[in-house]
């Protein structure tokens, strides 16, 4: 009769202890890697925004007002940033943790990008809690990073060699260009959602249309 297996103990490198550590640290590193990259990608994105913002008022441009940086209920370096535009605004919120991409966002991503982690910042028209993002920024570990959304051309550029002045002026541009509004439906059967109603009518702060992006139709 043969020896029982013998397992290998703790001391040995074998033991799945050891791969356990090894991941988690690995892991760890990266996490930490990308939140920084993320804050740095973050703080050059809002100081461009508010550049772009100044410079566009000063040069006599109407319907913009000064962004604002809200506190994010994670706190520590995050921020969100409120982009007023007319009467309407877009929020920029850098998401915590970090994760893969998405492959049902469709993000035109190489195979393997979709196996890294990356930091994401996702951008919101308004600020109903169940308004769904419509363009996002991925930040990976390598410091490059990727765009995409509403049909707005796709970009990819490396953190260092972005111009964020520029890149704000195009998204405000776009922003403007390609969101549209829409009077509400006067009145729909059977539910509520999305209809006009005397509530928001009303409401100072409610509007009774919808926001629009190309290929929503």
């Amino acid at each position: 009769m043969s020896d029982a297996l013998q397992l290998p103990t703790l001391d040995d490198e074998r033991h799945p202890l050891h791969t356990l550590r090894r991941e988690l640290n690995d892991l760890r590193r990266q996490r930490e890697k990308i939140e920084q990259l993320l804050q740095d990608f973050t703080e050059k994105l809002y100081t461009g925004f508010e550049r772009a913002v100044e410079i566009a008022i000063r040069e006599g441009v109407k319907g913009l007002h000064k962004p604002r940086r809200i506190p994010h209920p994670a706190g520590g370096w995050r921020q969100a940033l409120q982009l007023p535009i007319e009467d309407w605004f877009v929020i920029i919120v850098p998401l915590v943790g970090a994760a893969r991409p998405n492959v049902r966002d469709e993000a035109r991503l190489p195979n393997a990008r979709f196996k890294e982690l990356c930091g994401r910042i996702a951008l919101f028209i308004g600020d109903e809690p169940t308004s769904e993002s419509f363009y996002d920024f991925l930040i990976f570990s390598d410091a490059s990073w990727f765009a995409w959304g509403y049909g707005w051309p796709r970009m990819a550029d490396a953190t260092a060699s972005t111009d964020f002045e520029y890149l704000a002026f195009e998204l405000l541009a776009s922003f403007v260009k390609d969101i549209r509004t829409t009077w509400r439906v006067r009145r729909s059967k059977g539910w509520s959602e999305g209809t006009t109603q005397l509530q928001h009518a009303l409401d100072a702060k409610k509007r009774v249309y919808i926001f629009g992006l190309p290929g929503d139709e």
